[in-house]
This record gives structure tokens, sequence and C-alpha cells, in this order.
């Protein structure tokens, strides 16, 4: 198969009208498409279009009316589907705090749909587990239900989720909550992300978590210390902390646009990584209405608000945040789209790059940015026909 394209992007190289040949699931051609070259039958004809590395999305609960916590294969195959339609090729499926049987039941669908490699054949390519709480500080739950949150427990956590620990990628939780250090020592000794969120920790804090692992921040600037000129809390240690990657959703509500940028800024492109932090009411109407265990959300301009008026996840897509990032070039938004993550998740020498031998992960964006098409391993399982 061979696609025709108008220009590519990926986080070494911008060309511009290229044939990209792929065999089974890998790219093992890139060349330039000039006048001598001629069109084939069974081309993909891209030739309007940009195409880059599919976007990786690494904090993502939901999307179309669709949720993780509904704990089955179906929901998480249909949150694949509707992440493709936006460019997505892989994921992680995140949970939020909940009794310990709902979120097993979450990893555990995961889980299986991962080890019998069920994903990615009309859909985005589930990649792992994101356990957001229950470890989190209830100061900061934003929407995470307070009755289910827990003190961090390596035991309780190997008992409760079981064999599931083994696609268990990302741990978010509070390092200052009692019993936080030995956990985060022990994630990290397992090469599991442990990424700090809804938090109040001081940055003296967030410096012995660093000490002990921790290499994230969920979610930045939201659910977590502010910086000050005189305690720079958790957000000034994810704009100062090199060893921190900074989560961050840009959809222009949750963080402001100019501080947005300042952070990226600040720590380098290859510092950030840009997450939806989707919802089930992603791709629905306004005034549509669900529930995040046993906190209700509703649809509002744009937004997923609580009763109260709190933000609660978001409706952004990563294929609006890439376009929502154009201070920065191309090539540095596909680091912040799906660089930064495949480079955490330990497969960046695999995917990511329009080179022969990398699988073949595309978003094929139209000249107005929308997702014309995507392919997982050289498999359309996207295509916009209008």
């Amino acid at each position: 198969m061979r696609l025709l394209v108008g220009k590519y992007v990926d986080t070494k190289t911008e060309r511009g009208a290229s044939v990209i040949t792929v065999g089974g699931n890998v790219i093992t051609q890139v060349e330039a498409l000039t006048s001598s070259l001629s069109p084939q039958a069974d081309d993909e004809d891209y030739r309007d279009c940009l195409l880059v590395p599919g976007f990786v999305d690494i904090h993502v609960h939901g999307g179309a009316g669709r949720y993780v916590m509904e704990g089955t294969e179906n929901a998480t195959l249909a949150i694949g589907r509707h992440l493709a339609t936006h460019g997505v090729t892989g994921w992680l499926s995140t949970t939020v705090t909940a009794s310990w049987e709902a979120q097993r039941a979450a990893l555990v669908a995961a889980h299986r749909l991962i080890e019998s490699n069920e994903t990615g054949k009309d859909g985005a390519r589930l990649l792992g587990s994101h356990l957001e709480g229950p470890f989190i500080n209830p100061i900061k739950k934003g929407a995470q239900p307070e009755e289910f949150i827990r003190l961090p427990d390596w035991n309780e956590l190997q008992n409760c989720v079981g064999n599931t620990l083994l696609t268990l990628k990302i741990v978010t939780l509070a390092p200052e909550m009692p019993g936080a250090l030995k956990l985060i020592s022990e994630l990290a000794k397992r090469n599991i992300i442990v990424s700090l969120g809804h938090t109040n920790a001081t940055y003296a804090e967030v410096e012995v978590a660093i000490s002990r692992g921790a290499r994230h921040v969920t979610h930045c600037g939201n659910a977590m210390s502010p910086m000050t000129t005189r305690e720079p809390g958790v957000m000034g240690a994810a704009f100062g902390r090199s060893e921190l990657t900074a989560e961050l959703i840009w959809d222009n509500h949750h963080v402001h646009p100019t501080v947005c940028e300042a952070l990226i800024r600040a720590k380098g492109t290859r510092g950030v990584i840009l997450i939806s932090d989707g919802v089930p009411g992603v791709g629905m109407p306004d005034g549509y209405t669900f529930t995040l265990g046993t906190v209700h959300c509703k649809v509002e301009n744009g937004t997923v608000r609580l009763p109260d008026k709190t933000l609660a996840g978001s409706l952004l897509t990563l294929d609006r945040a890439f376009a929502n990032a154009v201070p920065f070039s191309l090539s540095q938004r596909v680091q912040l789209t799906s660089g930064n993550a495949l480079t955490a998740l330990g497969l960046s020498n695999q995917i990511g790059q329009i080179r022969p031998g990398f699988r073949a992960d595309f978003a094929i964006l139209a000249p107005n940015g929308s997702v014309r098409a995507t392919y997982v391993e050289g498999n359309c399982v996207y295509r916009n026909e209008e």
C-alpha cells in the first residue's frame, strides 16, 4: 500500500509531497512524490493533506457517551473507535477514583484486550492503563468522588489490581499523603510511571517524591497546589524540575493559553505531553448529562461542569490540542501529541517516526485541521468520507 501525501512531519523531519509505502504493519519506504512517479490505482490519495504520527493520549476516561468505568471490553473498544475519529492511534484507559471493585473491572477489561491483542483493529490501540486515584488528597479531589479516596498503600494496590499490574503504565497520586513515598518507590521499581496529581503537596514534598521516583505531573495547573513567589508548590515544581514531565490539557479552558505556552517554553517541548482528559461527554450535545463515578456532570458551553460549576474532565480531543498549540512548529506539536508520550511508555523506538521500520500509525489531517483518516499498523481504522 502507498499513501500519497502533500506533506509529512514527525519530530525530526518535515518534508513536502511524499509517497509513504507500507508493508504489513510497518513503513517500508519514504520517497519524494515527483512528476516521474506515477500514481497507481490502489494508492491512497491524500495529496492535499498533512500526515503526522498518530496521536497518543495517555489520559482519557471516555468519549461519545462511553466510559472506561463501565468496566467492559465493549465500552473500552467503543472508546478506541471514538478516539480514532480524532487521529488517536494509541491510548491509556484511565480510571477515576471509585470502589476497588469498579476500578478493578476497568483494569481487567483493558488487560484482557491487550493480552488478546484485540485492540487497534477498528480503532485506536490500547497501550495500557492509567490509574487516576484513589490515592489522592481530598482537598484537591476536583471531580473525583471523595467517598472512595484511599490512603496510599502498596499492599492494598497489589491485592486489589492483581495481575493487571502488568499492563498498568501510570498511577496518579498525592505524594504528601501517608504511605505515598513507599508506594512511589515500589511503582518506580516496576517501571510504572508515578504522576503527581490531585495533590496539595509543598515543593519540599515534591522534591522527596522525585527522589523516590516520581516522574510526571497530572493535568498540570489543575487540582494541585499553586505556584507563589515563596512556595512553588506542585505547579512550580512542574515548571522548574526537569525530572518531571507535565501533562497539559490545552483546551483553552483548563489552563490559559498563555500559561500553556509559558509551561512548554520553560520545560522545552520534550517536557510536556498534551492530553485530552476526555470524558463520556466528548462529542455529545450541550446539556448532555452523565456521571463520573457518583459525581453528576453536565456538558455546558464547551466544558464539563459539576453542579457547583467545577470543571470535570474535558471535551478536548488531541486533534484540537494539536491545533491549539499553534505557537509551536509542526514538528514540536508532533512531539507534544505523540513523541513524548511514546518516549514515556518506552515505545519511541517502534512508533512515532515516518521512516522505514517504524509502525505505520498515522493521522491524516485535512487543510482545515480535521482528521481525514487514521491508520493503525497500516490499516485504515477511520476515514472521513465527507
